[in-house]
């Protein structure tokens, strides 16, 4: 009998057991599908503000150029009214010498018989008179509709600048609702991720996600390097003339280290090699500075990846040619496209804090066949 209760209580106790972990199991598939849905929330929030902050972006550029536009119209209206005013001075004073000499002088040489020489000097001094004040009249009819153009041009420009302004207001204001959505639905997830002690493990997955990505770009890279190789080969045989291959100028190869400019103009926070946990270590530089700052490539190259990755947000990866790569992350905008070619020192994106960061910036890598080197050597001290 004391057998069959023992063995009754250790049946109930395993029931018990089993039940902990099966509660446990949902508990913690709850939170992964809770922290799948606030990562996907994030990346549709963040994909939203890198669209209209590069629109602003835009926006604000075609402010700038306007009114560079308008500041050269006023000068250029400036210098109109002043050659008119010359002008006007000019054909007055020719006007005044017509009215002085007047053409009584030449009716009285011709009744008065004086000598024919004199009479062809005074006809020649006549008609140089007349064709001077006829090209006066006509340049100052040509500096007048100059000077109407100008104005009508600024009265556009200016026109635009407004619509622009609005516009613009409009835009920061969306950004502005879309960053505070963005930042309600990263804090949930910090929360989540530290709550479920999830936060390593998430930073372990991103960095696969990270290579992964990396991987297939610089694949993708390779294939098509090849099919243009090949397509100029058959080109070389059908006119048996060699083509010229597009090559990426101004590579790394190419490139002395410690000549490199920075992508971004901040404080280094962090170094490549130092710890990010008690596991893992910046496989780059992390860079501080306020959000929406313009980041350039630091080399020639082409875009091979530019999209949201979890945990790295906005990421742009720029192919440079010879196995090098350069990687750009926490943006809050991307501002080119897969495929797009990049020239040193061209602004590609704007620094933010996606991937549910804490601060604004810049995280950055140089990679070469695929693995993260220091980017430190490379770039100017």
């Amino acid at each position: 009998m004391i057998g069959t209760f023992a063995l009754a209580d250790d049946s109930k106790e395993l029931k018990n057991v089993q039940g902990q972990i099966a509660s446990q199991q949902q508990n913690l598939q709850q939170q992964k599908n809770k922290l799948k849905q606030l990562q996907q929330q994030l990346a549709k929030d963040e994909k939203a503000i890198s669209t209209m902050a590069r629109k602003l972006n835009q926006t604000q550029n075609k402010l700038s150029d306007n009114e560079a536009a308008l500041v050269k119209l006023d000068k250029e209206h400036q210098q109109l009214t002043q050659q008119a005013q010359q002008q006007q001075v000019l054909l007055a004073e020719q006007l005044r010498a017509a009215y002085q000499n007047g053409r009584h002088d030449y009716l009285k040489l011709l009744l008065n018989g004086q000598d024919s020489t004199e009479i062809d000097r005074l006809l020649h001094y006549y008609a140089h008179l007349n064709k001077a004040r006829a090209q006066a009249l006509q340049q100052l009819a040509k500096t007048q509709q100059q000077l109407a153009n100008n104005r009508h041009q600024a009265e556009q420009s200016r026109q635009q600048l407004n619509q622009l302004l609005a516009r613009q207001q409009q835009e920061q204001d969306n950004l502005s609702t879309q960053q505070r959505k963005r930042a309600a639905t990263a804090k949930q997830l910090n929360n989540a991720l530290d709550k479920g002690n999830q936060r390593l493990t998430s930073l372990r997955q991103a960095a696969n996600h990270l290579e992964r990505q990396i991987k297939a770009a610089q694949e993708k890279a390779e294939r098509e390097r090849a099919e243009r190789e090949a397509r100029a080969a058959q080109r070389t045989g059908s006119s048996g003339r060699t083509p010229v291959v597009a090559k990426l100028s101004g590579s790394f190869a190419g490139l002395k280290k410690g000549t490199l400019p920075w992508p971004l103009t901040g404080k280094l926070i962090q170094k490549f090699g130092s710890k990010r946990t008690s596991q893992l270590q910046w496989k780059g530089l992390f860079i501080s500075a306020p959000a929406g700052k313009e980041i350039k490539a630091i080399a020639n190259g082409q875009v091979v990846y530019a999209d949201w990755l979890n945990g790295f947000g906005m990421v742009m990866v720029i192919e440079h040619g010879k196995g090098y790569m350069s990687l750009y992350g926490h943006n809050q905008s991307l501002l080119l496209n897969p495929g797009d070619k990049v020239k040193v020192g061209q602004p590609i994106a704007l620094s933010g804090d996606s991937g549910a960061q804490n601060k604004t910036g810049l995280y950055f890598e140089i990679r070469y066949q695929g693995s993260a080197v220091n980017p430190l050597p490379w770039l100017k001290s």
